[in-house]
């Protein structure tokens, strides 16, 4: 940038002394302005990024004015113009190098998401949404001059449907440009109504055990391992079984989950998957979590869930998380968004992070919500309060802690007390399936959620019409007390629970 910046001042030094002579003036006029456009031109083609380029030029400015306020002064001409001009320009220099300091210091994302982009690339991913009469030709010409590309996040969701969601555009823009470009849009008050991150949640890994063997058992159910399945015992999941094993649901519920994928040809599932666009699981945390969900139960394979014969549950599933734990911002919100445009009973999301939630999840479960969409969420497992985690902490989710055999907290597990739906459920050493085949414990509220989706599930399939409020007082009323339910809720009761569902009918 030397070159170019050397270039400028030299132009504004020419300028100058057209100003203060009388003859050949308008030719150093000339010479300095055209200087100036090739300064100018060489910076645009050589600049490394929007930030550096207009703190750059305008620090240039700043001192070109100066100087030829300098010589004006000098020669006893009026130089008082140009002088506030170039103090001015040095002074918006200052504060456009600031902004990127003062954003990382104190804007409301985290530091580490906010630096996301930067660790996992040089393209940084913004969710704006416009105001519900505005168009994105509107800041169209700000983004060009970021170098920022476009797009419709949610172009499935129509302003009828909602207003905001229908209204948001995913902006991708790099990254020495992206801080000042969001600064920008934020003050657009007029076009923008909303700018965050759309950064990455991570997976919180679960604990990986020994591969299950097999055992025999004395159960009604015939599947080999349900003797292995502690869980069962501790929600009253037999009782379930002896309930239902002569009795036919009013309709399958279907329980999405939003996670890695699911093997939809495991043995245990592939009866019960239903069509739904995650259908491979590279990972194997989504197949886990389906498995203890749903898997088909008493068909002599494998685990037992509380879907009996699989004549209760469908499963299905939805990619939130990549291959490798990740998911944006985005890609969780569309995953909750389409699986409601799918009509599902239950979306089980497994997944989460410690951070301010996102308007555009918030606003995405709402989405589900009001399309009688029953929303459960991990609460964590970071041993604190879940009440800064997020999704867990959107208003309306059923929020799910994890006890251990001895139906003690887990130690991992978050406390999710200071939200207002908190039930706890078993969440150490779960056995269920593991993607490619078999199965395999592990341990997180990642598992307990999913125990607790396919008690609700169950709850849907025996009362089509029950609300997500319903359902929410049936598992607290019916709930049991552990020594910890002060910090984590309630212990789940499926039989207590799909009981009452079914009373009223």
């Amino acid at each position: 940038m030397m070159i170019p910046g050397f270039i400028i001042v030299s132009a504004f030094l020419l300028v100058g002394l057209g100003a203060t002579r009388t003859s050949k003036g308008a030719l150093y006029m000339t010479a300095g302005s055209l200087l100036f456009v090739i300064g100018a031109a060489m910076h645009v083609t050589m600049y490394e990024g929007f930030v550096s380029l207009m703190g750059t030029m305008s620090a240039e400015l700043g001192i070109g004015c100066i100087l030829v306020a300098g010589m004006l002064t000098k020669h006893g001409k009026q130089g008082r113009p140009f002088f506030v001009i170039g103090a001015t320009s040095l002074l918006m220099t200052v504060l456009i190098f600031a902004s990127v300091q003062l954003f990382t210091a104190s804007d409301a994302e985290p530091q580490e998401q906010a630096s996301h982009a930067k660790r996992h690339g040089e393209i940084a991913s913004w969710l704006v949404e416009l105001g519900e009469d505005d168009d994105i030709s509107e800041i169209e010409q700000l983004l060009n001059v970021a170098g920022a590309s476009w797009e419709e996040a949610f172009p499935s969701v129509s302003m009828e449907q909602d207003a905001d969601l229908a209204q948001v555009y995913i902006i991708r823009v790099e990254e020495s440009a992206s801080i000042l470009l969001a600064n920008a849009l934020r003050a657009d008050k007029e076009n923008v109504d909303h700018v965050e991150l759309n950064f990455m949640v991570q997976l919180e890994e679960p604990v990986v055990a020994d591969e299950a063997g097999i055992a025999d058992n004395d159960l009604l159910e015939n599947d080999p391992l349900a003797s292995q399945q502690w869980a069962l015992d501790a929600i009253n999941g037999h009782a379930v079984h002896r309930m239902l094993e002569n009795t036919q649901p009013i309709r399958k519920a279907i329980v999405a989950i939003l996670d890695t994928g699911v093997d939809a040809r495991h043995e245990d599932v592939s009866g019960t998957f239903t069509d739904s666009p995650a259908t491979v699981d590279i990972h194997g945390h989504g197949s886990h979590c389906a498995g203890i969900a749903g898997a088909i139960t008493n068909n002599g394979t494998g685990i037992a869930s509380l879907n009996w014969e699989g004549r209760f549950l469908d499963i299905a599933g939805y990619q939130a998380l990549n291959e490798q734990g990740f998911g944006s911002i985005e890609m969780i919100s569309q995953a909750i968004i389409d699986a409601a445009q799918d009509k599902v009973d239950v979306i089980s999301m497994s997944l989460g992070a410690k951070a301010q939630t996102p308007k555009v999840i918030s606003d995405a479960i709402a989405f589900a919500r009001r399309s009688k969409v029953i929303v459960l969420a991990s609460a964590g497992n970071s041993n604190e309060d879940a009440i800064d985690h997020m999704p867990s902490s959107v208003e309306g989710v059923i929020v799910v802690s994890a006890v251990d055999e001895n139906l003690d907290k887990a130690k991992f597990s978050n406390t999710n007390t200071s939200l207002a739906r908190p039930i706890t459920a078993p969440g150490v050493n779960i056995l269920s399936l593991k993607t490619g085949g078999g199965y395999v414990t592990m341990s997180g509220t990642s598992m307990s959620t999913p125990v607790v989706s396919g008690i609700v599930g169950m709850m849907r399939a025996m009362n089509p019409d029950i609300t997500d409020d319903q359902v929410w007082d049936i598992l607290q009323s019916t709930g049991r007390d552990v020594k910890d339910t002060q910090r984590i809720g309630r212990l789940i009761d499926a039989e207590a629970a799909i009981k009452k569902a079914m009373d009223l009918r």
